[in-house]
């Protein structure tokens, strides 16, 4: 199931985009292969959070920002600004990761509280669970690796922008793709850590077992 998952999101994210934009430059302009591009991975995630029901925080950001990447690219009116405009969300996104550790309310326990509630914990006890002052501290680092891949996201665009620009379409997809999977990759092995540190003595006991 994993497996098949990965293949079709490397379909979505990445085949498509690229097919659409080999087989059709010149007969569409390059802003609108750009910008549709993002459709299918847009209905793809929408499709994902109907079927499998999963309107959780962290599910609901991850839609929200790959339409704001759309609405962007559409009030765009160049080629160059669409395949930019990734580039500064990524900034924003950023700044709003930073934002949520000065409000002591670190956005990567979001992602552990969904992940929780679909394998069964009740939010309130997740929220409790993970919340607690002992355990807090894994997500404000959490968060802080979700800013480095953004960071690192950006470089590798940047790097390939300049380098090739928009005529590097293809180059900066597939480059985008390998950084972001490798992300995914230490990602999981660094939830995993998380999971395995979690102090559930903070739970009352009946919670703690729940867990």
């Amino acid at each position: 199931m994993k497996k098949t998952r990965i293949l079709i999101d490397l379909l979505v994210y990445l085949v498509i985009p690229l097919l659409g934009w080999n087989l059709f430059r010149g007969q569409i302009s390059d802003y609108w292969l750009i910008t549709l591009g993002l459709v299918p991975g847009l209905v793809y995630t929408a499709a994902t959070v109907l079927i499998e029901k999963t309107w959780s925080i962290s599910g609901v950001f991850l839609l929200v920002m790959i339409s704001l990447n759309l609405v962007v690219n559409l009030l765009s009116s160049t080629a160059t600004q669409a395949i930019w405009n990734p580039v500064w969300l990524s900034a924003a996104t950023i700044v709003f990761y930073a934002l949520t550790m000065a409000a002591k309310r670190p956005f990567g326990i979001f992602f552990f509280i969904d992940y929780a509630h679909r394998m069964g914990m009740p939010r309130d006890r997740a929220k409790q669970l993970y919340g607690h002052s002992v355990n807090i501290g894994h997500f404000y680092k959490f968060t802080a690796f979700l800013m480095l891949r953004e960071v690192a996201t950006i470089l590798v665009r940047v790097v390939a922008l300049l380098l090739y620009g928009v005529d590097g379409y293809n180059q900066l997809n597939i480059s985008n793709s390998i950084v972001n999977y490798a992300f995914t990759g230490l990602t999981v092995v660094y939830v995993m850590y998380i999971l395995r540190n979690m102090d559930h003595s903070v739970l009352p006991p009946q919670a703690a077992a729940a867990a």
